[in-house]
């Protein structure tokens, strides 16, 4: 059995139910959660000041 890990981000944003988003992403080639941000950038992720990453579903629905 081999066993990989990788770094992720999770969106800080709300769904519209009003409860926390579940969204992650990552990405195999990242080796830092600042790596995933650089790469995904391109996906629509967000990142907000203080560090909040925001997917695009959130940001799009102006939860910031």
């Amino acid at each position: 059995m081999t066993a990989a890990s990788y770094p992720v981000i999770r969106c800080d944003g709300e769904e519209n139910l009003g409860g926390p988003c579940d969204a992650e992403i990552g990405h195999p080639d990242a080796v830092t959660a600042t790596d995933v941000r650089r790469l995904r950038a391109a996906d629509g992720w967000h990142t907000r000041p203080g560090g909040r990453d925001i997917c695009p579903e959130c940001w799009k629905d102006d939860i910031r």
